[in-house]
């Protein structure tokens, strides 16, 4: 009796694997699909960053991935385009050739870039740095302190940010059209008298 009793549970049990399975196996798909488009969209949903266009851009201090650091004063006197990004984030990878053909246009003209690898970890940050082959400087936000400041939720988030220090715009969002970012990076340039 004992041996039937243990047969039936364990061909019951197998029963309930069977159904489970596939059904596990049919929802993990969709939860990453989920999970990666939660961090970024072409339109904003209520994720834009805290901090107000106007306000002078807080102060922050950066290692980069060559080792050197950078503060918001390596910047002083020129305007600067502060993009986070991640390597997880497909919106990331999709704003990726329009921010370096973009710099290739204005970083000639005066205008700095600098990245920040954000909710990521450091290692698989470095290595979306280097396989997009990016020229402009880039760090690791370690535990997102320069982020938060900055009132960011998720990536991609770019603040362009004038010669004064001034917070001139934000936005939170893939930018894949060379003309947007482009009319974005013209209101921080500084006007020829």
């Amino acid at each position: 009796m004992n041996i039937l009793h243990n047969k039936l549970t364990t061909e019951t049990q197998r029963h309930r694997v069977n159904i489970f399975m596939p059904l596990l196996r049919a929802s993990v798909p969709l939860w990453l699909i989920i999970v990666l488009f939660l961090g970024c969209s072409k339109e904003p949903r209520g994720t834009q960053p805290t901090i107000k266009i106007g306000e002078t851009a807080p102060p922050f201090s950066l290692e980069l991935i060559d080792g050197r650091t950078v503060t918001l004063d390596t910047f002083k006197g020129k305007p600067l385009v502060l993009i986070n990004m991640a390597s997880w984030c497909p919106c990331s990878h999709d704003s990726a050739p329009v921010f370096k053909e973009v710099y290739e246009i204005y970083h000639p003209k005066g205008v700095e870039f600098l990245m920040l690898g954000i909710q990521d970890s450091k290692k698989k940050f470095e290595k979306f740095v280097k396989k997009k082959e990016f020229k402009f400087p880039a760090g690791f936000d370690k535990g997102d302190v320069i982020s938060k400041t900055y009132g960011v939720s998720a990536p991609p988030t770019t603040f362009f940010i004038d010669s004064d220090g001034k917070v001139v715009s934000a936005f939170y969002g893939k930018i894949i059209e060379k003309e947007r970012l482009s009319a974005w990076i013209d209101e921080i340039v500084p006007r020829e008298e």
